[in-house]
C-alpha cells in the first residue's frame, strides 16, 4: 500500500494515540495534532515510525489557521483526517468560552473540526482517495429526542451541562458528515462517522471529577473495551481499501457500517445546522455540491 499521510487530532492519549500507533506501524506518516505538545512528544516517542507532532488547539481559530498553514507548507499532503479530539470535562460546572467568544465545547467539538476540514479540503481532494472521519458517540442512542438547538447552541438562555453540550456537538458532527458526503459527490473523497462505543477511560486525566462519578465509570469499565480495540476501527476506516466506496455512513465496532438515525440524515435539518455552522464561522464552504442541469 502506498504510504499515506493521516492527521489525527487529540492523538496524545486514548483511542487517538492507539490509532496513531497502529497507522504508523503500517508504514504511514501520522500527524499527532494536539493541544499539549509535551504529551504529544511523549506519545510520539512511544509510537515511533514516521510520526510527527504539531500544535493544534481546536478551541482557537488562530491555532487552526496556523496548523493548516503548516500542513500546506511543510507536508503538502493530507490523505485522511480523523477528528478525534473532543472536550468532555465532567468536572466543569459553568460555561467556558474560547478566545473568540464561543462556548468552548460547541467550538472545540463542532465548529473547530468543521473549520479544520474546510481549510484542508484542497489537499484531501488532491489525494488519490481522501478520507474524512468524524467521531460521534454511541451515547447519543440514550438521547433519541435530542436536536441541535438552532436558536441557542451555546446555552445562552437555557440550563447548561457538559453532557448536554457534548452530545449536541456530537450530533452536529454526525450531521456535518452527512452534509460533507453530499458535497463531495463527484470527488474521490469520502466522509464517514465513527460511532465510538463504551471505551475504558483513563480517569487520571480527570482528577477533579467527584468520587460518585469515578465509581460510576468504574462500573462502566467492566463492560468497556480497551482503546486499542476501538482504534482498530479508526485505522481501518482511514486505510482499508475495502472501505473506499463507503460514504455518508456510520462505522462501528466491530467493523460494520450502518445508516444514521432519521434526524441526523434529514436533509432540511442538516441544511439548517450547516447554515448555522458556517454563519458562526463567518466563512463560505470550501466545496459545494451543485446538481447538473438536465
Amino acid at each position: 500500500m502506498e504510504p499515506k499521510t493521516v492527521i489525527i487530532t487529540g492523538a496524545n492519549s486514548g483511542i487517538g494515540k492507539a490509532a496513531a500507533k497502529q497507522i504508523a506501524a503500517q508504514g504511514h506518516r501520522v500527524v499527532l495534532a494536539c493541544r499539549n505538545m509535551e504529551r504529544a512528544k511523549a506519545a510520539q516517542r512511544e509510537i515511533g515510525g514516521y510520526s510527527l507532532t504539531a500544535q493544534l488547539d481546536l478551541a482557537q481559530r488562530a491555532s487552526i489557521h496556523a496548523f493548516t498553514d503548516w500542513v500546506h507548507r511543510e507536508l503538502g499532503k493530507a490523505d485522511a483526517v480523523i477528528s478525534n479530539a473532543a472536550d468532555f470535562d465532567l468536572s466543569q460546572k459553568q460555561r467556558v468560552f474560547t478566545p473568540d467568544g464561543f462556548e468552548r465545547i460547541w467550538f472545540t467539538n463542532h465548529l473547530g473540526p468543521v473549520l479544520l476540514i474546510d481549510r484542508l479540503m484542497d489537499l484531501l481532494i488532491a489525494s488519490p482517495q481522501g478520507r474524512i472521519l468524524t467521531v460521534s458517540s454511541k451515547g447519543l442512542l440514550m438521547h433519541p429526542f435530542l436536536t441541535v438547538n438552532l436558536n441557542d447552541p451555546m446555552f445562552n438562555d437555557r440550563p447548561y451541562s457538559v453532557p448536554k453540550a457534548y452530545y449536541q456537538s456530537k450530533l452536529a458532527q454526525s450531521m456535518f458528515t452527512n452534509w460533507l458526503a453530499k458535497q463531495l459527490t463527484g470527488t474521490m473523497v469520502t466522509a464517514n462517522c465513527i460511532r465510538v462505543t463504551n471505551v475504558k477511560l483513563d480517569l487520571n486525566r480527570f482528577p477533579d471529577i467527584p468520587q460518585w462519578m469515578k465509581n460510576l465509570y468504574a462500573i462502566k469499565a467492566l463492560f468497556a473495551i480497551p482503546p486499542e480495540k476501538m482504534a482498530t476501527i479508526y485505522a481501518r476506516a482511514a486505510l482499508d481499501p475495502a472501505l473506499k466506496n463507503e460514504n455518508g455512513r456510520l462505522i462501528e465496532y466491530p467493523l460494520k457500517t450502518c445508516d444514521f438515525p432519521p434526524y441526523e440524515k434529514d436533509p432540511l435539518c442538516i441544511e439548517q445546522v450547516m447554515r448555522l455552522t458556517y454563519r458562526q464561522l463567518g466563512i463560505n464552504p470550501a466545496i459545494t455540491y451543485e446538481t447538473g442541469s438536465n
